[in-house]
């Protein structure tokens, strides 16, 4: 790449607060670059005494410029006024405490200059330690450029550079005309910065390579500050760039592809492991349950990955089984299949598999799963089949000799008249050098023109789910032969040779016309609007579905769970109540203790069928007294109960319910005594609602995890 003599390629700004220690490596690092025309702007932020030595020191003896603020502005002041005065064509925002690695700088610069449509280049970066040594498991590559993602994971680093000019344009765009980095935002400022550039059309070029080290957060910085405050600084940029708080997260750990392409139909998150960081999901739909990573499997269901005493998350877990977990399954020990089975059937809420042939696969697992097939992520058209019978067959790179791959060139060897497109490695392009019938297509990035080339796709791994290639064909009306039954797909369940290519030439004499029954089938079984509706029925929180599901568990837990009886008891005698109404029930675990109290006129209602059952046996001479019925569905009275009594009940109120539940329990009692969690984060089954916004409170007493509140209804 040729350049003019005294062209600034990369205008490299960057901020120092106290880095005296670190901002000489970082700045050698890119005087370093072999790229002509690098610029240096160190923006001192009001540092220590020692630092601004060290700078001037460097001002002196580099080719750099400094500018010293007396007082601390913040890193966001910081780069802005760096932009202002930088000549470079691009701008890079490193840290003080980072070394770009050699070369770097040029392969930023002739990317972008050779990839004019975009406005910026981003790739992957490593945790090093103060002496530059990398430090273990912490390279970080993310993924090719996705708007849609970028609004879930703050997946590109404020470090890559971004055309000047595009800096500026996108500043204008967001009304601040200091500059694009945001000084209102406290952490988290990279990810504002490029969702600025991305929500308003840029466009990033993803290079996959480790470009610079930089040390971990530490107490003080803006990583570390967004680790304390995760949800708040989420929540604030969400705000600011219009993102919807989503409620369901996909996560995948073995099935990333696929579950990215999910969460997109599903308007949902995408988190590889949603513990890693605090949030507020409702629910986490994990795609692929791979007992290769049972541990981690786990994790994702935890509420904080890196203290797990604090527990399991209260979302609903949903497991959607995909095929090669199943596989896995298969070949573990009787003594693990067992912790599976366990693990599925307590820890889990939902279980789902792709197809009938997978759930008896399953079943005779000793797990139970509903099947609900995965839609590909575009329902493609019935098209007319090409001019010449050709075969697509997927060979992956990872994993390849479960394809198959010497036998699926053995049938193309014997079919020479057949044109076979190998595709799915993205290291074999061109014509196979030994048979002339066999394309390599290498990684298919545009499937929809690859389908139209094809008549058909063959797949025969050791073991499958319900792929989504093949569906892909066949709606577009091609035809399949597979190693599963797949409806309207030709099946050899058990691979021979001669077989196969007895059903290549079946095949062809289908083609003669699309496969428009197969393309309609599926058309109707993959359709989004009917999956969303699907998966949101099983992710959603149905109060008494739920409890009706729970409540053999419930019973066994709560006979485990000690409760407040003492606390709740100096509260009660202060109401003087001979008639309670007690809400939630459940099997009459307070039954014994208020008539003990001196209650005379008890009544017990609960949402749960089978809990009330369990109550009724437990005390058969109050059986008329108890009743599953909905709190917001019990109608208002003449004469009022002398007090409403509620153990945990309101917490499981979804917000949208519980006026109409104020609203009930106002119409049936005089007095009201909660016993409730308050100030946590809502999610799924546990709601954190304002009482006292809704009742007036006369006196209320902090427990351990709960409140009593003693509430006048009149």
């Amino acid at each position: 790449m040729l350049m003019e003599a005294q062209e600034t390629t990369i205008s490299f700004v960057m901020p120092c607060f106290n880095d005296g220690t670190s901002i000489e490596k970082a700045v050698n690092s890119l005087l370093d670059q072999d790229l002509p025309g690098i610029e240096v702007i160190v923006v001192n932020d009001g540092s220590d005494s020692d630092t601004k030595k060290v700078l001037d020191m460097l001002a002196e003896t580099k080719p750099i410029k400094v500018i010293h603020f007396e007082q601390n502005k913040g890193a966001c002041v910081a780069r802005n006024e760096g932009a202002k005065i930088a000549k470079g064509k691009y701008l890079s925002f490193l840290p003080a405490d980072a070394i770009l690695y050699p070369g770097m700088a040029r392969i930023w610069y002739e990317h972008l200059e050779e990839f004019k449509e975009y406005d910026f280049l981003y790739g992957g970066y490593r945790f090093i330690d103060e002496h530059g040594e990398p430090l273990p498991n912490s390279d970080y590559f993310f993924q090719s450029f996705e708007p849609y993602l970028l609004e879930v994971n703050n997946y590109i680093d404020g470090s890559f550079p971004i055309r000047r000019e595009s800096f500026w344009k996108y500043a204008k765009i967001m009304n601040q005309p200091d500059g694009l980095w945001d000084a209102t935002v406290k952490s988290l400022q990279d990810w504002d910065f490029w969702l600025s550039v991305v929500k308003n059309g840029g466009k990033g070029l993803y290079v996959q390579d480790i470009f610079f080290g930089t040390t971990p957060p530490h107490p003080g910085g803006l990583s570390f500050d967004s680790s304390q405050n995760w949800v708040d600084r989420i929540n604030y940029i969400k705000k600011k760039h219009n993102i919807p708080d989503r409620k369901l997260c996909v996560a995948s750990l073995g099935a990333g592809f696929h579950a990215k392409r999910i969460a997109y139909i599903l308007n949902a998150d995408f988190k590889e492991m949603p513990s890693f960081k605090p949030h507020t999901y409702e629910a986490i739909y994990c795609i692929g349950f791979y007992p290769e990573f049972a541990a981690q499997q786990d994790q994702m269901f935890f509420n904080n990955l890196y203290n797990q005493a604090e527990g399991r998350t209260a979302a609903k877990k949903v497991v959607h089984f995909v095929g090669t977990d199943v596989w896995q399954l298969y070949n573990l020990s009787i003594r693990s299949l067992k912790v599976w089975q366990n693990y599925l059937k307590n820890a889990v809420d939902v279980v789902l598999c792709e197809s009938d042939f997978i759930q008896a696969e399953l079943n005779e697992l000793g797990i139970h799963a509903e099947i609900v097939p995965i839609p590909p992520a575009k329902l493609y058209e019935l098209k007319p089949l090409p001019k010449d019978f050709t075969i697509a067959v997927y060979q992956p790179l990872v994993n390849a000799q479960f394809y198959r791959p010497a036998e699926m060139r053995e049938i193309a060897k014997v079919m020479p008249q057949v044109k076979f497109k190998f595709f799915g490695n993205p290291n074999e392009k061109g014509q196979d050098k030994e048979i002339a019938n066999i394309e390599h297509c290498g990684f298919i990035d545009n499937m929809e023109t690859f389908i139209d080339e094809c008549s058909a796709i063959i797949r025969f791994p050791i073991h499958d789910g319900l792929p989504i290639s093949v569906l892909e064909f066949m709606l577009a009306g091609r035809y399949a032969l597979a190693s599963v039954p797949i409806r309207h797909a030709l099946c050899l369940p058990e691979f021979n040779l001669e077989q196969a290519v007895a059903g290549v030439v079946q095949m062809m004499s289908n083609a003669k016309e699309p496969n428009i029954v197969a393309s309609d089938y599926w058309r109707n079984e993959l359709d989004h609007d009917k999956y969303k509706k699907t998966i949101y029925n099983f992710t959603g929180y149905n109060p008494k579905e739920y409890w009706e599901n729970r409540a053999l568990s419930w019973t066994q837990q709560a006979a485990q769970m000690p409760i407040e009886i003492e606390e709740v008891k100096k509260m009660f005698e202060k109401t003087g109540a001979k008639s309670v109404l007690d809400i939630g029930c459940g099997d009459g675990r307070w039954y014994p203790h208020l008539k003990e109290w001196g209650v005379e006129k008890y009544e017990g209602r609960d949402i749960s069928e089978n809990l009330i059952k369990q109550a009724q046996i437990r005390f058969p001479h109050e059986k008329d007294n108890f009743h599953a019925t909905k709190v917001e569905d019990m109608p208002s009275v003449v004469d009022k109960i002398d007090l409403v009594f509620s153990y945990t009940c309101l917490e499981h109120i979804t917000e949208e319910e519980f006026p109409k539940a104020v609203e009930a329990i106002k119409g049936r009692g005089k007095k009201l005594l909660l016993i409730e969690p308050t100030n946590f984060t809502s999610r799924y089954y546990c709601h954190n609602h304002d009482y006292e916004k809704h009742f007036k409170v006369i006196e209320k007493v902090k427990l351990a995890d709960k409140e009593i509140m003693l509430c006048d209804l009149v």
